[in-house]
């Protein structure tokens, strides 16, 4: 029989120190007094042990005061609770506090409990970029590295998505941006998008960016981006006086005038990064393609296994490692789930009761939520590999006939489904029956709380429509405004201070089958209802419409194909 004595002395040394018994020390922070064991602190603190060993007064003193200003009581006595016990009483609240006191005081277990804490709940969970920063900071001061590999490799990985977000733009530091663009893994469709918004990050804190705007230009692989692009930026007056920007500018002009000559930079400056973003399309028992948004044409992707089962696809969602692309198999409805690393498919268990197709799938911290036309919601849990159901609110007695809901998005860690009913009769004074449509609902799911919450109509119904997230605020585009026409539904946008819908002029869009839309100075195409950036800008002020001409291709694709964004590694979009 092994008995385990480290235990045993562990939970003896906590009696002894609840009892007051064999106190050889008291700590004392303000006017609260902590009784305390010598061996145990030196045991567990180098602060503590090269107190008691090298000569200092404190050596020999009953009670020891601790002046610095990152102990409190109440961390205090955190941290000698997990010394004692083991288990640190930690929470969003004091987390940040307890590191700060535990690093000061060199408790290394308490420093790698608070540090296991912050993955858990902040990297792994939920997205906030302002934390996500001051943890990225915090990791990095404190030599936890997998804390800070965690962190930034999920900024890269989102990195397409919110480089241009006011939080990325106000809180991301110099040293924290070169970090990211210093990674092959960095994901976005090419290096000019990568390129413009570094550019953007200058411009946002322009006085003070300016003077490292050479330390995160140089990190941008410029052999890779649009050498228009390149001089319009670097070639202005204010860029050109800086030393480091001119001799860069310099060397992508010649590179791109003669590559060969230039081993020395295209080995450091036009290297491609291994994982691009790549926008896919997936078709059921048909090869993959996916869209070169350099070329602007679409090209097979013969790397990824074909999804050989199903007969129909209707929508996916990437997480993680993980792609789940609701489908149907037979007269069945499935969920598939593709994984980037085996290049295999799998069926997940069916929803049970499941007699319509699931029109939207998005994911919000450990779970999957499937929406379905006027049938309650389920989730699927990807710790437990089961469905379960949810509040089915704003799903109750609707009819199927009339119903249209195809569009939900995720926004401030909520769920939320655009309801759009058909057309609804109104008698008139002549006795003849009217029909109108009913303005579309835009509905809110609280996972936390388990329920839903009717938002704000919007000023016309929606059905067909997609709805995405644009620069932190909701919008509406595509679709028509009758369920028996095709004329088009306006843009948009959603106002969360006011909880008003507002139209978006479409003032610089032109005539074109592609389903552009304008939305926060950017263009997006609608192809099968899936929102796809194209990566131009408007600037303000702009009296023209943007040219659309070359972007024709993208329309060419399956029309019942289902498009969704997958990192997929370079070598793979190179085979033909």
């Amino acid at each position: 029989m092994v008995v385990n004595n480290s235990e045993t002395l562990l939970s003896k040394c906590a009696q002894f120190r609840g009892e007051e018994q064999f106190i050889d020390v008291r700590l004392k922070v303000g006017e609260d007094i902590f009784p305390a064991h010598r061996i145990v602190l030196a045991a567990n603190s180098d602060y503590f042990y090269a107190m008691f060993t090298d000569g200092m007064r404190e050596a020999n003193q009953e009670v020891i005061e601790l002046k610095d200003e990152s102990i409190s009581p109440d961390i205090l006595t955190i941290i000698l609770d997990s010394i004692y016990t083991g288990e640190p009483h930690l929470n969003e609240d004091n987390v940040f506090e307890v590191l700060a006191a535990a690093d000061h005081l060199q408790v290394t277990s308490v420093v790698q409990q608070c540090g296991d804490f912050l993955l858990t709940e902040f990297v792994k969970l939920r997205f906030n970029f302002e934390k996500f920063c001051r943890i990225w900071k915090i990791a990095d001061s404190h030599g936890l590295k997998d804390l800070q590999e965690a962190a930034e490799y999920k900024i890269a990985k989102m990195y397409k998505d919110v480089c241009e977000s006011e939080e990325f733009l106000t809180h991301i530091e110099v040293d924290q941006l070169f970090s990211l663009l210093s990674r092959d893994d960095l994901n976005a469709p090419t290096e000019t998008f990568i390129f413009k918004s570094v550019v953007q990050w200058i411009k946002h804190k322009k006085e003070e960016r300016v003077e490292v705007a050479a330390k995160v230009i140089g990190a941008v692989r410029l052999g890779l981006v649009n050498i228009r692009e390149v001089i319009a930026e670097l070639n202005t007056q204010e860029m050109r006086v800086i030393p480091e920007i001119h001799t860069l500018l310099h060397e992508s002009l010649l590179y791109s005038y003669e590559p060969s000559a230039s081993s020395e930079f295209a080995t450091n400056k036009a290297k491609p990064r291994s994982m691009k973003s790549v926008l896919v399309a997936i078709t059921p028992q048909a090869q993959m393609q996916y869209f070169d948004f350099e070329i602007k044409e679409w090209k097979p992707l013969p790397t990824m296994a074909q999804l050989t089962e199903a007969n129909a696809c209707f929508c996916a969602e990437y997480v993680g490692n993980h792609l789940y692309v609701a489908g149907k198999k037979e007269e069945y409805f499935v969920t598939y789930r593709y994984d980037t690393v085996s290049n295999t498919w799998k069926t997940l268990p069916p929803i049970l009761g499941c007699e319509h197709k699931i029109d939207s799938l998005c994911s919000i911290d450990d779970y999957i939520y499937a929406i379905r036309a006027s049938q309650p919601p389920h989730r699927f849990s990807l710790k437990t590999n089961q469905w379960q159901c949810i509040n089915s609110f704003c799903f109750t007695g609707v009819s199927p006939s009339t119903f249209c809901c195809k569009a939900s998005a995720v926004f401030n860690s909520c769920l939320f489904v655009v309801q759009g009913n058909g057309r609804v009769m109104r008698s008139t004074g002549s006795g003849i029956p009217r029909y109108e449509e009913k303005p579309a609902v835009v509905f809110c799911f609280d996972p936390e709380l388990n329920q839903w919450k009717a938002g704000a109509s919007a000023n016309c119904a929606h059905f067909g429509s997609s709805l995405f997230v644009v620069n932190g605020r909701l919008c509406i585009a595509g679709g028509t405004r009758c369920i028996y026409n095709n004329s088009v539904a306006p843009v948009e946008i959603y106002n969360e201070q006011n909880n008003q819908w507002s139209h978006v002029e479409q003032s610089h869009i032109p005539n074109n089958n592609l389903g552009a839309v304008e939305v926060e100075g950017r263009v997006y195409f609608i192809i099968n209802n899936f929102p796809i950036d194209s990566g131009i800008r408007i600037p303000p002020g702009e009296k023209y419409p943007v040219p659309l001409d070359e972007w024709e291709n993208l329309r060419e694709v399956n029309s019942y194909a289902v498009l969704c964004y997958l990192p997929v590694r370079n070598e793979s979009l190179t085979a033909e």
